[in-house]
């Protein structure tokens, strides 16, 4: 499926081929407009400038296309891309490619980056990670709730840098979308979302960048996104018995992917367990109602 794209405007591509842009962001939307543009302006309006925002439409059929193309007009430094509903994984697969930040951060539709947050100590912060071959950092996060009037801080397990193939890897409880990623890393290990629907199967993502990363920060000391509690997520209407088969499928991979790469230990069993887990799962559907 080849994405279908508007041609980018000259102001843009003059921005790029000028400055490279230090931070990509990714903004899936499928039918959101009612918080899509609070989304866009989170980021628009942080102190520092030089990032590349992607608002890749995923066959919306509400206005959130609309919306996307005007602030697309008002901005160079946003690109927008459409095509058919493929769902988030392949939306965001398609993307991936196309960033030329040096971190990436994924960010839906209905969440935002907290005022402030890209500022030049934070930029600086990024950089000297980057140096120290730090490239996924796992931080605190804001979970809010629907209007964004309130949140809870959740904080990571531990303050602590881990090798590449640590255990740590399994140790990530949140979604992907509070991570920070070295657009590196995701190039050259050629990470990418399952294409499975319903579900994209986001934790193997974060599992794989963590575990492919020459080092992974765990940090309580700083976070990005504040997420939203929305009522309308598709998470919340999901077919369980599928999304058990979807999982079944998907560490299966796993552990393949892991063999390959010669994986023993915690990391290998646990992902052997919890291909079993969903195994179960799916062989007894049907008998308790959820």
């Amino acid at each position: 499926m080849k994405v279908k794209s508007d041609t980018v405007p000259p102001t843009y591509m003059k921005t790029i081929g000028a400055a490279m842009p230090f931070l990509s962001v990714v903004i899936p939307v499928y039918n959101g407009e009612r918080y899509l543009g609070e989304a866009i302006e989170s980021v628009l309006n942080q102190p520092c400038e030089d990032c590349e925002i992607f608002i890749a439409n995923d066959g919306s059929t509400d206005r959130s296309l609309e919306l996307a193309r005007q602030y697309e007009r008002s901005d160079n430094r946003i690109r927008v891309v459409t095509h058919d509903n493929v769902g988030p994984g392949q939306t965001r697969n398609e993307i991936i490619p196309q960033l030329s930040g040096e971190w990436t951060l994924f960010l839906d539709c209905d969440d935002q980056v907290l005022p402030g947050f890209y500022s030049k100590d934070m930029k600086d912060f990024l950089s000297f990670c980057s140096t120290k071959q730090i490239e996924t950092i796992v931080p605190c996060r804001l979970y809010g709730n629907a209007d964004l009037s309130a949140a809870n801080m959740e904080y990571v397990p531990f303050d602590e840098v881990f090798r590449r193939a640590s255990d740590a890897s399994w140790r990530i409880d949140y979604e992907f979308a509070t991570l920070l990623y070295s657009t590196k890393l995701l190039h050259r290990e050629h990470i990418e979302f399952a294409t499975t629907r319903p579900a994209e199967m986001e934790s193997i993502f974060r599992h794989k960048a963590a575990f492919c990363s020459n080092y992974c920060l765990f940090t309580n000391s700083i976070w990005f996104a504040i997420r939203r509690e929305n009522p309308h997520q598709t998470t919340k209407c999901w077919d369980t018995e599928k999304v058990d088969r979807i999982r079944l499928q998907e560490y299966g991979k796993l552990i393949e992917w892991h063999k390959e790469r010669g994986t023993t230990g915690y990391v290998l069993e646990e992902t052997i367990r919890k291909r079993d887990a969903a195994r179960i799962a799916v062989e007894h559907a049907g008998e308790n109602p959820r």
